[in-house]
């Protein structure tokens, strides 16, 4: 293998109606080239929205969603965690108590004791609806609102039977 020079003609696999600038001499010196709006066209659904500008396309910010922090990642990670275990925690509140709001809701007739069980056991369910909830609500990028929504989640959502000694007693 010999070494090349560096004018040396090489394959490019370069999009139609781009090139590559580089030092040339002035003896090799070409017109630009202007991609037509075909071109752009094409590229624009490959790569999204773009104005054609006379160097070329140019992106063009969209207003989609944006990326988390990481710090916005590790906020879910942590509270997502803590949510599971509140989720759980009320699982097991709802399974000791079953039998004492039974014969609560036994004394409200039908319909009033199987909306009373259902609510009861509806408990299981809130933290995980207001985590998801939290995140809907938060527009996405907006960290601050998110962090808020979840530290109230985390207070109002404490399965408060578990910590009160004596309670399955």
């Amino acid at each position: 293998m010999g070494k090349r020079t560096a004018r040396e003609a090489r394959e490019s696999a370069l999009a139609s109606g781009w090139t590559v600038e580089g030092d040339e001499s002035p003896e090799e010196t070409s017109p630009p080239v202007v991609p037509s709006e075909a071109d752009a066209r094409e590229a624009e659904r490959e790569s999204g929205p773009s104005e054609l500008t006379e160097t070329g396309p140019v992106d063009v910010p969209s207003d989609g969603p944006t990326q988390l922090s990481n710090g916005a990642l590790v906020l879910l990670g942590v509270f997502g965690g803590l949510y599971l275990l509140y989720t759980w925690g009320w699982f097991i509140v709802a399974q000791v108590y079953s039998a004492q709001n039974a014969l609560i809701a036994a004394g409200s007739g039908a319909v009033g004791g199987v909306l009373q069980q259902i609510v009861y056991w509806a408990a299981t369910l809130a933290p995980a609806l207001w985590f998801f909830s939290s995140l809907k609500l938060s527009g996405g990028g907006r960290t601050r609102r998110l962090a808020i929504l979840l530290v109230v989640g985390a207070v109002v959502l404490v399965p408060l039977p578990m910590l009160v000694q004596g309670a399955a007693a």
